[in-house]
This record gives structure tokens, sequence and C-alpha cells, in this order.
């Protein structure tokens, strides 16, 4: 599934369409005509929360995106030879000199402002990730308090799945939650209401820079410093099950953990 650092990715890909008018659009059957209402509309900076892409239009509409599992984003020049069928299409962006076309993505909607206010999967939300930091750009807006508010909601609920809820916390993924929290030392099997402050911390500083960094990259999701990659090891723990800890030696292991059985991976000893 696309997490919150590939959707910035796709966010900064629709740059060229930015501010051009709109030639054609194409979105699912069930929209009828109101597509065609768009055309000579402008698309204005696109914005993310988590692993949603939304798409301001110069006349006051939104289109929201969302690629769960499949989806993806092809832009370039026009024209552009399509690199999947036609049939896989779920919005189709075109203006006088450049295309946007996303495949397979399941959430393909037309909002006006009063359905964007309301939309009740959007509002349910938690803090974006993904949000500029301190630590990265001054002012930031992840708020981390009210993460931790929601993450103490959860009681007895085990710490991971808890911070892959995105009405917890949007953006994080299965890749960066297992890192992160081996980098914050602390065991996915947790209570969320045990994990104190400074570990709630160390985990926001670890998983910060790691998904800025994926913002800037493709293919394999890397998490370790490059003298590590330059030897092959391209994760802390994620799917490294019996490998040694690349901190302490001991051999990793794999749990999984309710409501869904996703993998978790940790060290034993490094996340005691």
């Amino acid at each position: 599934m696309a997490e919150g650092h590939a959707v910035i990715r796709w966010a900064r890909r629709l740059g060229p369409l930015v501010g051009e008018p709109l030639a054609h659009v194409q979105m699912p059957k069930r929209w009828g005509d109101r597509p065609q209402s768009l055309v000579g509309q402008r698309l204005l900076e696109p914005r993310t929360h988590g692993k949603h892409l939304l798409l301001p239009l110069s006349g006051g509409e939104t289109l929201h995106c969302h690629g769960a599992q499949y989806g993806s984003w092809q832009v370039g020049a026009r024209p552009m030879d399509l690199r999947k069928e036609e049939k896989h299409v779920r919005l189709w962006l075109q203006t006088a000199a450049h295309e946007a076309v996303f495949y397979h993505g399941p959430t393909v909607e037309l909002l006006t402002p009063e359905e964007l206010d309301a939309h009740e999967r959007l509002n349910a939300l938690g803090p974006d990730v993904m949000a500029p930091t301190p630590a990265h750009e001054p002012g930031g807006t992840f708020d981390r308090a009210e993460a931790a508010r929601r993450i103490r909601a959860r009681g007895e609920d085990p710490i991971k799945p808890v911070i892959l809820d995105q009405r917890v916390v949007a953006g994080v993924g299965n890749i960066y939650a297992s890192e992160g929290l081996f980098l914050a030392g602390v065991d996915p099997r947790r209570p969320a209401a045990g994990v104190t402050d400074e570990e709630l911390d160390a985990l926001w500083d670890a998983v910060h820079p790691m998904m800025w960094d994926g913002t800037t990259r493709y293919g394999r999701t890397k998490t370790t410093p490059p003298e590590l990659r330059a030897r092959g090891e391209n994760r802390w723990v994620y799917q490294r099950k019996g490998k040694p800890c690349l901190v302490c030696g001991t051999p990793v292991e794999l749990v999984r953990l309710p409501p869904y059985d996703r993998a978790s991976y940790l060290c034993p000893r490094c996340q005691a």
C-alpha cells in the first residue's frame, strides 16, 4: 500500500500540471458529466494527508484519490504512451502540454467544499506523520501531543497495530512501523497506553527521517544508513526473520498481532 512518503512523491510528480488549464478529465462512469465541468479549470498545488491525495481545483472542488495497495500514477508530457491498459485508468487529467493518469486506485471522487469539510473518512484521520516537524522545517505541523493522546486511548492494544491505524496516526505503513519501533527500542507487543512520551518521541525521531528520505527515492524501501546499505543490509529488522540483529547479533523474530495478523519484526534484546 502507498504510504505517506509515496503519496508525497505523487504530489510532487503532478507539479508540471499545476496552474495549467485542464483540457480533458476522465473519471469513473458513475460521475456522469461532472468531469466535463472541470475542463478549463486549473489544478492547484496538490495536498496530502497520510495516504490520501487531494487535488484542489480553481473552481473550488477537490479531487480525492487513495491508492490502497495497487494505485499508481504516470505523469509526463503529451502525448504519453500509457504503461498500462486503459481499462485500469481511474483518473486521467490532460492539459495542453502534460497529462497524468491514476491507475487502479479504488478511491477517486470529486468533492465540493461542503463535501470535503464533511467527509467522514478524511475527518477521522489522525495527525499526519509526514507533516513537517521542527526537526526538518521550523514551525512544523505534526501534532505529537494529539498522536500520543490517540495512542494512549487504545489502552492495552499492542502499539504496532495502533500506529498503523490511520485514525490514530495517518501515513505510517508496516515497514516504517517495524523499523521505527526497533530504533526506538519499543517491543511491538507493548500496550499502547504504556509507551512513554520519551519512547514516542524516539519513535517519531526515527520514522521522520526514514520516511522523508523515502520521498526522494523509488524502488525497495531502505531504512539503514549508507554504511550498512553498502554491505547489502537495507533494513534493520523488517523481513529479516532469523537473521542476526544489526546492532546486537540476536536473531530477529517475527510475530503477528491482532486485529489483522500483519507481520511484525523485532529484536528481542534491543526491544526488550
